[in-house]
């Protein structure tokens, strides 16, 4: 066997716990294309975490089962140990390891080679001066001398197409996708199986939900939990337990509920103070007991790094005693006693103690394994555990993360309502429409799409936003496209990517890059009678089919997304404005609906609504801000413009109040009060009046 080359089955050997779940369609798919007669090797293609080097490892598991297509069991699949084949930095010796190892393959009858990050492969060869190990992979394929699986990252795909010109001819793409629904439970469950047995807790079942419901529903910055599932939720579930291990060792949880229970009630009961007391003193005793044992532990440690280090000082005195012999010319049994297989005395002795040593250390690991499994052994990781640790994540509150979607969907108009004003005939469309897209799903392979009209400042990107806000619990999960900017015939390659040889190839399409990464999203096209005609078709299609193939032939699902899109033209032009069919395409243009003008009442919810924002930010500095109703009527009297509507009150409000606040808590830190403001309608300015009171000294 040539070095570096590992055989499947050894591959197998190193991983005894791996078993492929969930995966049954996509490992037929992959074996279907390795059994061709041509293009019969295999680019692999997924985010990161999605699992392509567990489906590669199925496949050496499935020559096993005697179901397995005979193609599959004659094939004797292959691992190359890349940073083992490249560790030396010797260039010679690399080209001639890896000669041999291409020798092996080709003499090797339906050998396949698996390269598990390609991108480390291209860059090792390129970088040590060996750009021909490419070359000769591709050759080889070409002639049918083995077959290859190159392994790729979503990110790294067009470094490796454009590795080599034959990429595109000789290997057939596998796009391998998010595991869904019974699937990726399957999946996560056993791994969740694996988790339990590691952490020695328990874990429920609606614990293994939360983790998938969350991970599918949210995304956060944390690189943990930004890869693709199943890795998002196995990650999610073993910090879970490793924050709820590290709490239920710094106190016992049932001191946590009767402690809870007291602060809730004012008071205890006798019974509840003899149970505190009782749990408190066998808590305190295997303190102890995990204290001693650490202490032991840390001992023992220590210990054997200085009787290692004794050794190695004995070994090599003896060595350089041996080699003063040997220069003298004088040799006898008892001076060359380390030489021929014989240890002296002393390193016996050293090794005897360290044996020992060893054999204490590793008793002592496995009692307070013992003593830690019995605090472990009464834990159980529930939903609500998962939710907190979420939580602490993600910085979107527990509450939030817990609540029924049903009843978030029931009170979505409410919701909506409260920040959109003067336009509940839009609030009511949207909220049937989503109610419908979420639970009924009759065309369940298209996107949720609407059109806003209407002029500028009435709330149309507004009500995008609250979208986000109300379905994914943060408005900053808007996707927001400015159409203005894809005017230009060349526009769809910025969506979707540029064709080969083109500039920009290697970045992919801004909009199809971003659905893989997250495809549950408020995506908001704004003003998009602006966009180039050619973009409209990539439009249709995507409201038609729920999908968008990008410039390397990666499709992309629509199918969870809620689409906005916006236009300023009036509904008497929206004929004369857009193609036909696209219109038809907005649910038979019944999801096509027109923005009110905002009127003064409307407008003064909108500035009271900010203002409360301006006071609910000082609040704990001590300043208050209060305006009356009169003052906010006569503030939009006399700034409201139906041209421009409401989208440059909110910013007047906040550059014209808020720094009258921040002056006067740099005047006077200790300052606090109310501040009374009034609107000055012949100067047009906030005069504001404090009605100041200090901090006790």
């Amino acid at each position: 066997m040539a070095q570096f080359l590992i055989r499947g089955d050894e591959y197998l050997k190193a991983h005894p716990s791996f078993k492929l779940v969930g995966r049954d369609d996509e490992l037929k798919r992959l074996s279907a294309i390795l059994m061709r007669s041509r293009s019969n090797s295999v680019l692999l293609v997924g985010p990161g975490g999605v699992g392509c080097t567990a489906l590669c490892m199925g496949l050496q598991a499935l020559k096993k089962d005697e179901h397995a297509p005979f193609d599959i069991v004659s094939k004797r699949f292959f691992w190359l140990d890349v940073d083992g084949l490249f560790s030396s930095g010797d260039q010679a010796a690399e080209n001639t390891m890896f000669q041999a190892i291409m020798r092996e393959l080709e003499r090797t009858p339906d050998s396949v080679l698996v390269l598990e990050d390609t991108r480390d492969f291209i860059e090792a060869a390129r970088n040590g001066g060996c750009p021909h190990f490419i070359n000769a992979l591709t050759q080889a394929v070409k002639k049918g001398r083995t077959q290859i699986i190159l392994e790729a990252r979503d990110d790294d795909l067009d470094m490796v197409l454009k590795s080599h010109s034959d990429m595109r001819e000789c290997l057939t793409m596998m796009d391998l996708e998010e595991p869904r629904g019974e699937a990726l439970l399957a999946i996560v469950s056993d791994a969740a199986a694996s988790l339990a047995r590691f952490h020695g807790i328990e874990i429920a079942q609606d614990a293994v939900l939360a983790a998938i419901e969350l991970t599918n529903n949210y995304r956060t910055r944390d690189i943990g939990l930004s890869r693709a599932q199943p890795e998002r939720g196995v990650t999610l579930l073993d910090r879970s337990l490793s924050s709820y291990r590290l709490l239920a060792h710094e106190k016992p949880l049932r001191l946590r509920d009767i402690e809870e229970t007291i602060n809730r009630n004012n008071g205890a009961t006798t019974d509840q103070i003899q149970e505190y007391h009782r749990i408190d003193t066998e808590w305190r005793r295997t303190q102890e007991q995990i204290k001693a044992l650490y202490r032991s532990q840390r001992d023992g440690e220590i210990a054997l790094l200085q009787l290692e280090d004794e050794l190695t000082t004995q070994q090599r005195a003896e060595a350089d005693g041996t080699a003063a012999v040997e220069a003298s010319g004088k040799r006898s049994f008892k001076e060359v006693r380390g030489l021929g297989g014989f240890e002296s005395k002393e390193v016996r002795d050293i090794k005897g103690r360290l044996d020992a040593l060893r054999a204490a250390v590793s008793e002592n690991a496995r009692k307070f394994s013992e003593v830690t499994q019995s605090i472990n052994h009464e834990l159980k990781l529930d939903r609500p555990l998962v939710l907190r640790e979420f939580s602490r994540i993600s910085g979107i509150a527990a509450d939030k993360l817990d609540q029924d979607e049903r009843i978030k969907l029931i009170k979505l108009g409410d919701n909506l309502r409260a920040r959109i004003f003067g336009q509940d005939h839009v609030v009511d469309l949207v909220a049937d429409g989503v109610r419908v897209f979420k639970l009924g799903r009759r065309n369940g392979k298209r996107p949720l799409a609407f059109m806003f009209s209407g002029p500028s400042g009435v709330g149309k990107t507004e009500m995008a936003k609250q979208l986000a806000a109300q379905l994914l619990d943060d408005e900053q999960a808007l996707t927001r496209f400015d159409m203005s900017e894809y005017m230009e015939k060349h526009a769809v390659a910025k969506m979707i990517g540029a064709t080969p040889g083109y500039e920009g190839f290697d970045v992919g399409g801004i909009l199809t890059n971003t659905m893989r990464k997250n495809p549950k999203r408020v995506i908001l096209f704004d003003e998009v009678e602006k966009a180039h005609p050619d973009v409209f078709n990539i439009f249709l299609q995507i409201l038609d089919d729920g999908r968008l193939t990008d410039n390397v032939g990666r499709t992309v699902s629509f199918r969870d997304a809620v689409i906005v899109m916006t236009t300023n033209a009036p509904p008497d032009e929206l004929n004369s404005t857009f193609r036909s069919e696209f219109l038809n395409r907005f649910n038979g243009r019944q999801n096509i609906v027109r923005f009110n003008s905002l009127d003064i009442p409307s407008m003064e919810k909108i500035v009271r609504r900010e203002i409360s924002q301006i006071d609910a930010a000082y609040k704990d500095q001590g300043i208050r801000t209060v305006v009356s109703d009169a003052d906010v009527n006569a503030f939009c009297e006399s700034q409201y413009d139906p041209l421009v509507g409401a989208r440059g009150l909110p910013g007047y409000i906040q550059v014209s109040l808020e720094p009258i606040i921040v002056k006067r808590l740099l005047a006077d830190e200790n300052a606090r009060g109310t501040l009374n403001v009034t609107w000055d309608a012949e100067n047009k300015r906030f005069t504001p009046v404090l009605k100041e009171e200090r901090r006790a000294a």
